[in-house]
């Protein structure tokens, strides 16, 4: 499989574009960097209030307010960055399908996360496993997009 397309973040559409966010990274870098930039520092205000850590299991959900073209951005925790492994990955995939499905969203696009300890490739089999398995909507599956994977250099 070929690495994700990376498409200028504000020409992506869809109806929710979803970014990952360490609990250990304090400021908002790389793509979710710039949505923060666009959203005029929103990402950082509700972790600054406390209200989204970046743990594992939580999430913030954003209104783009017509700077993006996609109706949601919902940013999900994944936890301390250098303890991402295939289980906090399906447990991340597992809470990310729950809320697409309160949110009823059809369209999604997906900024693949990177980790120090798994490949590109598991995550998009994990994510991609647990996204698109038949459930409630058996007959009608969600579109689901990957785009563009960021590899920081943390040095």
């Amino acid at each position: 499989m070929t690495p994700p397309p990376t498409d200028p973040l504000e020409e992506v559409t869809g109806e929710v574009l979803v970014l990952f966010h360490y609990q250990d990274v304090p400021v908002p870098r790389k793509t979710l960097g710039k949505v923060d930039w666009y959203l005029s520092g929103a990402v950082s205000r509700v972790a600054v209030d406390g209200k989204f850590t970046g743990a594992l299991g939580t999430a913030a959900l954003f209104h783009p307010a017509g700077k993006f073209q996609v109706e949601k951005i919902l940013v999900l925790g994944l936890g301390a960055r250098a303890k991402v492994d295939r289980p906090t990955l399906q447990a991340a995939a597992t809470h990310l399908r729950s809320l697409l499905d309160n949110l009823h969203a059809r369209d999604i696009r997906i900024v693949v996360p990177d980790s120090p300890d798994t490949r590109i490739q598991e995550v998009l089999d994990v994510f991609a496993a647990t996204l698109c398995s038949p459930g409630q909507r058996p007959n009608d599956p969600p579109t689901v997009t990957f785009l563009a994977y960021e590899h920081e250099d943390h040095t």
